[in-house]
């Protein structure tokens, strides 16, 4: 007979998680008090805890999960994959089929000029491995000096030493003694923070531009070689560039032999309605970083794809020092790469880059009808299903919150009891969505109706506590 489970002697795993887990982006003195969510089983875009309730990700867990829950064929090939070859890696000479048809099918894919892929297991790897790509590159030039890295405020490209420093966010820097040297900020693409005196986005492109050009001058452009940016900003705010914007980027980089970063981590595999965000965008990139979507989050992958400018200098050292000493345990995983074309599999075939185009479209409409004059929605942006709704204390004059912590933690209280999971926003009051791609428009009908109630009850509990003063 199977053993019975005597609930009395079941352990308190909400307890166990306060007294022995350290989480990550979390306040860590609220941690004893606060509840803890053990999410227990999930299947398509709805999560359920331990407690029974069923939850609607609006937020793809952490912008990943593209195909959605419970794929069954994902979990089919994993196994199939770990009862044949669990684990080699990949370093010297050795290799492994699944990695190899990843690898072809990436480049593939890819925007136009990628030409070598080097594989990593998250997306804050991906962007330390782009540091010590573009650092190599360089000296190899003969140009030891030219090694500082421009990001853009609100920007996130991870939370290891060196891609927290690449971020744009304070929190992220504050008492963990970062940024390190060489890395410099820009502007962000925020044209809803825009000064009073810009109007028209073309105008707010040559303002970020102009400020761009002043700061690499600044700098010494012989010390600059590398700017990163997501082409649609997504943990900073959901943040679209203005018309153009990286078209001039491109040209004032090229002018000054500058390299350029595509981080498409979040935006990438279908995510904003293509493959690859930078395309639409005029985002020509010499390096791109990859994660997430690639195996959306059913293993830890990531990666870097290489253009021939930069794989062609790598691959020309002969010196006595010419070895790559750069890698993983886990680079190249043969059960992450099985997964991750079966996730592409899943992609290609229900075309959900598609879909994410079709349904995404729907949802900001319906989004922008639900919220036409509320009197705290100030802005909704995005592009495919990647969407921010953003909060102001004022929304016809774009006026922020002041106190946007206690008006952050309002909204994401509200959506918890709506039973909706979104992603926040740094430094701002946001609502960001980025559902599985294969939601259909009655599920953005619900993820609409559920957001909706939670903001009028944030409405009502920001006009009773004074807030939008």
């Amino acid at each position: 007979m199977p053993t019975q489970t005597n609930p009395a002697s079941a352990p308190d795993f909400e307890q166990l998680d306060r007294a022995d887990i350290v989480h990550g982006f979390a306040t860590l003195h609220a941690q004893a008090t606060n509840d803890v969510v053990v999410i227990q089983s999930a299947d398509g875009m709805r999560v359920t805890d331990n407690r029974g309730r069923e939850f609607l990700d609006g937020g793809g867990g952490l912008w990943c999960m593209n195909v959605g829950y419970g794929r069954q064929a994902i979990a089919d090939v994993a196994a199939a994959q770990m009862a044949k070859l669990p684990y080699f890696h990949s370093f010297g000479l050795f290799s492994n089929e699944p990695l190899i048809r990843l690898a072809d099918r990436l480049l593939k894919l890819a925007p136009p000029g990628m030409t070598r892929a080097i594989f990593c297991s998250s997306g804050s790897e991906a962007n330390d491995t782009q540091i010590k790509v573009v650092r190599r590159y360089n000296n190899l030039l003969g140009r030891p000096e030219k090694k500082k890295f421009i990001a853009r405020l609100s920007s996130y490209h991870g939370s290891t030493v060196a891609a927290a420093s690449l971020s744009g966010l304070p929190m992220m820097h504050e008492k963990f003694d970062l940024p390190i040297p060489g890395i410099v900020h820009t502007l962000s693409t925020d044209y809803h923070r825009r000064p009073a005196s810009i109007g028209p986005p073309e105008q707010f492109t040559q303002y970020l531009v102009d400020n761009l050009t002043q700061l690499i001058e600044r700098e010494g452009p012989h010390t600059i070689a590398a700017f990163i940016a997501e082409p649609i900003t997504g943990t900073g705010g959901v943040l679209v560039p203005p018309p153009g914007y990286f078209r001039e980027v491109k040209r004032v980089l090229d002018h000054y032999d500058i390299l350029l970063i595509a981080d498409e981590v979040i935006t990438g595999f279908g995510r904003t309605g293509a493959w690859f965000a930078s395309p639409a965008l005029e985002l020509k990139p010499d390096l791109m970083s990859i994660a997430k979507g690639l195996t959306s989050g059913y293993f830890p992958m990531s990666g870097c794809l290489l253009s021939a400018k930069v794989a062609d200098v790598l691959y020309a050292d002969q010196s006595s020092h010419a070895m790559f000493a750069h890698g993983f345990t886990w680079s190249g995983h043969p059960v992450g790469a099985a997964i991750a074309n079966a996730n592409l599999d899943i992609m290609e075939r229900e075309d959900l880059p598609g879909n994410a185009a079709h349904v995404g479209a729907y949802l900001i409409e319906r989004l922008r009808e639900r919220f036409t004059g509320h009197p705290l929605v100030g802005e909704i942006r995005g592009k495919g299903l990647l969407i921010g709704i953003e909060l102001d204390a004022d929304p016809t004059t774009r006026k922020p919150f002041a106190q946007y912590p206690k008006v952050s933690g309002l909204l994401s209280k509200a959506c918890f009891d709506e039973r909706l999971l979104v992603r926040g926003g740094h430094d701002r009051t946001i609502a960001a969505l980025a559902p599985p791609l294969m939601a259909t428009k009655t599920d953005a009908d619900e993820i609409v109706a559920r957001l909706g109630r939670a903001i009028d009850r944030v409405s009502a509990e920001v006009k009773a506590a004074g807030l939008a003063a």
